[in-house]
């Protein structure tokens, strides 16, 4: 099984000035179900972005998370979403910075816990990254670091049949919704 580090490598070696969401999903769709394309989709999240860009980032997130929810293991994305693009300097930044800490994190990711992540553990990690994909398109400010967190764990956990990690997930959305909540309040 290749690690989620390894299949992005590639990603940096391109030599294109953007790059689609298409040819992103492309290089990381694999047999490992929907959980790469959902780290990968959650990394610019863990960014601090300015306000209105976690609500773009996470629209596809909308797309992935229910997909999960019916169990498919292929991702299907509209033509909308496979055009967008970013430009490659900033993409390789942002693997620059977390391919070392994803490699680290992949060493003590391995099968456990594995009713998490199966059939139904997968529905309901589903519902959850929707869940959390609504709370990052809600204009909250300051409210897109731990549901980006949240993301990541539950990607790693589906990905390599990961209990543990869908566990730290749900801790992790439990804390999303008290920050999100928190800033709804303006506290």
């Amino acid at each position: 099984m290749q690690s989620i580090a390894a299949r992005l490598q590639p990603l940096l070696s391109s030599r294109k000035p953007r790059l689609t969401l298409g040819e992103m999903v492309a290089g990381i769709d694999g047999d490992d179900g929907l959980g790469p394309v959902l780290l990968v989709l959650s990394l610019p999240l863990l960014l601090p972005l300015p306000p209105g860009v976690s609500i773009m980032l996470a629209l596809p997130l909308l797309v992935v998370a229910p997909q999960i929810i019916v169990g498919r293991q292929r991702l299907w994305l509209p033509e909308t979403f496979k055009r967008l693009s970013v430009k490659r300097p900033a993409l390789v930044k942002l693997l620059r910075r977390a391919l070392p800490l994803l490699t680290r994190i992949e060493t003590v990711v391995r099968p456990r816990l594995r009713f998490l992540t199966g059939k139904i553990g997968a529905c309901v990690v589903g519902i959850a990254c929707t869940l959390v994909a609504v709370i990052l398109i809600l204009p909250v400010p300051l409210a897109s670091v731990v549901p980006a967190f949240t993301l990541a764990a539950f990607s790693l956990g589906l990905t390599r049949k990961d209990g543990v990690f869908v566990l730290v997930g749900c801790g992790l959305l439990v804390l999303s919704v008290g920050v999100f909540a928190l800033g709804v309040l303006g506290i």
